[in-house]
């Protein structure tokens, strides 16, 4: 008797371990969910442009080309001016520009590439994890900032674009790390690895953020730096929570885990060799600036050690503050940040 009521016990403690791992799950779930306070009923209205297609679809005229551009001025004229560099020219001649640009060999084979990785479902998921950016940005400045959203070829000009009224991607920028076309125009390894569809939503939000927190008018200072590239990685957590930490400072798995492992190493690095106010632009981009590794880091260093450890004290003093988002990215005092942050590698 005892035998067969150990068994029951076993097996009601089997079955009560089950219960509790699988409540636990369940609060798991609901916690990530609450995490973000955006929901589906906040919504945003744009209007989606495959400019790419349009351009491509048939011969350009002056009719095609007078159509576009009175439905999209903007846009019309930034692709034609800064994105493809045609010259300045009577319609006549832009329709003939125009058409010797698609119609260039080398620009056609970008563009069939193109089409064939962004399909239309691809190219829709493109569209919606923007719009969904957009929605946080909505959520949290209680402002839509854009109404359009377009798609591109720019024969690797831009990968993305923002205005005040528009963002737009250069498809042909993200055909996947694995493409020949990128090292054949000299994109050093480090870049091209995340020229990646999974990359798009990272860099328009990056991209946003440079255009509206210009670093030009960050101080020149290392900690200045650190901090104004920690806030834009904490706007990126909170414009896009569901991406990975390791999209959003384009570092690969490895790389990521070794700033984790080493984070106390890195940070007696900065205080030992007294590099947080250092106002040397070529001794503190060696910290923030992308790259293969950080100059004078072991092997297996990635570049941008700075620009990680700025992203954990901003995290920290989001944390550890009551302040909002608005706040934190009004707040220029990097000290400030530094010392309310209560960061402790």
């Amino acid at each position: 008797m005892f035998f067969s009521s150990a068994k029951i016990l076993i097996k009601l403690k089997t079955e009560f371990r089950h219960k509790y791992l699988l409540a636990l799950f369940f609060m798991v779930i609901a916690a990530c969910t609450q995490h973000d306070p955006v929901s589906e009923s906040n919504a945003v209205h744009t209007t989606h442009i495959r400019f790419d297609s349009i351009l491509f679809a048939d011969t350009i005229t002056i009719e095609k080309i007078k159509s576009f551009q009175s439905a999209h001025p903007d846009f019309f004229d930034l692709y034609v001016k800064r994105i493809i560099h045609l010259p300045p020219s009577d319609s006549v001649t832009e329709v003939k520009n125009m058409n010797a640009f698609v119609n260039d060999r080398d620009v056609q084979d970008i563009y069939k590439r193109t089409k064939k990785i962004f399909t239309p479902e691809e190219t829709e998921k493109v569209f919606t994890g923007i719009d969904d950016f957009l929605k946080h940005y909505q959520y949290y400045f209680n402002k839509q900032p854009v109404k359009d959203v377009v798609t591109f070829i720019s024969a690797f000009n831009y990968s993305v674009i923002t205005t005040d009224s528009l963002i737009g991607v250069g498809l042909d920028m993200y055909l996947g790390s694995d493409c020949e076309f990128y090292p054949s125009i000299g994109v050093p390894t480090y870049a091209y690895r995340k020229f990646s569809k999974e990359y798009i939503v990272n860099d328009v939000i990056k991209g946003w953020f440079q255009s509206e927190y210009d670093i030009d008018h960050v101080k020149k200072e290392l900690l200045s730096q650190m901090i104004y590239y920690g806030k834009q990685l904490y706007f990126t957590d909170l414009m896009a929570p569901d991406l990975q930490d390791s999209v959003k400072i384009g570092y690969t798995t490895k790389q990521l885990q070794w700033c984790k492992d080493n984070s106390k190493q890195t940070w007696a690095f900065f205080i030992e060799k007294k590099l947080f106010y250092v106002t040397n632009e070529m001794e503190y981009m060696k910290y923030v600036g992308d790259g293969n590794t950080t100059p004078g880091f072991p092997e297996g260093a990635p570049a941008k050690t700075a620009q990680w450890l700025g992203w954990q004290i901003v995290r920290s003093y989001m944390k550890n503050n009551k302040t909002t988002l608005p706040e934190l990215l009004a707040e220029n005092d990097a000290q400030k940040i530094l010392e309310k942050s209560g960061f402790k590698p």
